[in-house]
């Protein structure tokens, strides 16, 4: 037994090495995927200066001072719940008392000598008693405030080990982290100016699941039902997969597009400019699930990088180039329509001149 045990050193480095569940990725989150190039302490301040200094424009500067005087307030309804038990206990000893003090003044000798014996120990039981009970009570409430000290708020955006390199997740409370992500890239592009240098891209996620085909199959369905209620879009699926081998792209892909199609039956695909992408991020054993607007024309597959460099010259010509695609496929169809009146046109032509001859 000597040999084979372990030093207390050893059992310390492991429990430095455990870290709490909710410091890694896992599914029900939203947030944001930022990619850079090592450096990602860098990467990550700037993606907290980035976020802050928008979401308090947006959205108002988070406060902790309401949830700390809620947590205040049930601590001294508790104090003051176990306080008010202890003076009762008190008010009811003092009564004992003072009937024991009557009845010594106007009863006899030998009476107040049988009474004085249990009175007293009554008395001495009693506040043995409003001791212990004060002792529990702030015991409780120690208990009560270190929990809270203990217990951190969650932020508004806070780091999470996603297990991949250069790739940063940060969590966020925001029910949908889309409108966000569009502002900070609307005002890069408006101003033209870079804003950060590590973090080069930061894409929003919407909803993460376990890296299962089931799983990503349910929560795009989910979300497909809730983005294509209104309008019908041409869409694109992106698949990435780092550090999983159990998830195949080909498989995913048929399917996605299958759940995406029968959410709206207008929705179409499309290769070169589409409205809307569907960016499937697999990290070991997490999807990260986001309808993407305008990712490879207007945003540059939201690489912030890009848009500083994009003019609004560029953006309006992406539109243009959009635009012209669709003139250039109505332009064949149209010609296509023509070369098809031009054969039923000769065919008639032939037609006639036979039946002419055979006359």
């Amino acid at each position: 037994m000597g040999k084979n045990k372990r030093s207390k050193g050893y059992y310390i480095q492991s429990a430095k090495r455990q870290k709490k569940h909710e410091n890694f990725l896992g599914p029900d989150m939203a947030g944001f995927m930022c990619t850079c190039n090592e450096h990602e302490r860098d990467c990550v301040r700037e993606a907290y200066n980035v976020l802050n200094e928008f979401a308090d424009q947006i959205y108002g500067k988070e406060d902790f001072t309401e949830k700390k005087q809620e947590e205040d307030g049930n601590l001294k309804n508790i104090e003051d719940s176990e306080v008010d038990c202890t003076t009762d206990q008190k008010t009811n000893d003092t009564q004992e008392k003072l009937a024991n003090e009557n009845r010594k003044e106007t009863g006899k000798h030998e009476n107040d000598l049988k009474t004085q014996g249990p009175s007293d120990n009554n008395a001495s039981d009693s506040d043995d008693d409003a001791l212990d009970v004060e002792a529990a009570v702030k015991a409780d409430v120690l208990e009560l405030q270190k929990k809270n000290k203990d217990h951190k708020h969650p932020r508004r955006f806070q780091q999470v080990n996603c297990g991949a390199k250069n790739c940063v997740f940060i969590r966020t409370t925001l029910e949908d982290p889309l409108p966000l992500s569009v502002a900070i890239m609307d005002d890069i592009i408006e101003n033209q100016k870079r804003r950060t240098k590590r973090l080069l891209r930061m894409i929003p996620v919407q909803k993460t699941c376990k890296a299962f085909h089931e799983d990503i199959e349910k929560a795009v369905e989910k979300l497909a039902q809730s983005y294509f209620k209104k309008e019908s879009k041409t869409f694109y699926v992106v698949i990435k997969i780092r550090n999983n081998n159990s998830v195949t792209r080909e498989q995913l892909t048929t399917s996605l597009i299958k759940i995406i199609e029968n959410a709206n039956s207008k929705n179409t695909p499309d290769l070169k400019y589409p409205e809307v992408v569907l960016n499937v991020d697999v990290i070991k054993k997490i999807c990260c699930l986001s309808f993407l607007p305008e990712y490879f024309t207007k945003y540059a597959k939201y690489n912030l990088g890009i848009l500083a460099d994009k003019t609004k010259e560029s953006v309006t010509k992406d539109d243009e180039i959009c635009k012209g695609n669709l003139e250039e496929k109505e332009a064949n169809n149209s010609e296509v329509q023509k070369q098809e009146l031009r054969s039923t046109l000769n065919e008639s032509k032939n037609v006639n001149d036979t039946n002419a001859d055979a006359m």
